[in-house]
């Protein structure tokens, strides 16, 4: 039997294994991301002269990156099994923290790459919406016997 003429149901998904992988090479990305914003801010958080809620504030970009990190390191697994719940939490913590880079961006935080970062998450949140709506690559393509005459 040629290739051609495979089975679609017999095909899986592909994108799933994509979100999967992409998932880790941002999870490390946006670990260096924090590593790099707490390096940066560490000793301004740790001054005295700082009160409490600007020193949560200079913390919340690296909080963010590394925990949306953790989060799809963690759920690498299970996208690559084809898990829909992998899929749904993934999603909704890459959507907060596309948001939260959004909302840097629109403020206009000079010199730092918040463009950088922002590009990545969305072209993985764009990746996981298609996955989540159904798109299927490869694409399959029902196979029609031509009968010769």
């Amino acid at each position: 039997m040629s290739a051609s003429r495979s089975k679609p149901a017999l095909q899986r998904n592909a994108l799933n294994r994509l979100a999967a992988c992409g998932a880790v090479v941002l999870g490390l990305f946006f670990l260096l991301g924090a590593q790099g914003h707490f390096v940066a801010t560490w000793p301004l958080v740790t001054s005295d002269g700082i009160g409490l809620s600007r020193r949560l504030l200079l913390m919340l970009p690296g909080v963010m990156l590394a925990g949306t990190a953790v989060l799809n390191l963690l759920l690498c697994k299970p996208l690559w099994q084809e898990r829909r719940y992998a899929l749904n939490v993934t999603l909704a913590g890459n959507l907060l923290t596309m948001s939260y880079l959004l909302y840097l961006m629109i403020r206009g935080v000079p010199n730092h790459p918040i463009g950088t970062f922002l590009a990545l998450e969305m072209s993985f949140v764009m990746l996981l919406v298609g996955t989540r709506a159904g798109m299927v690559w490869p694409a399959v393509v029902a196979q029609v016997e031509v009968e010769k005459q």
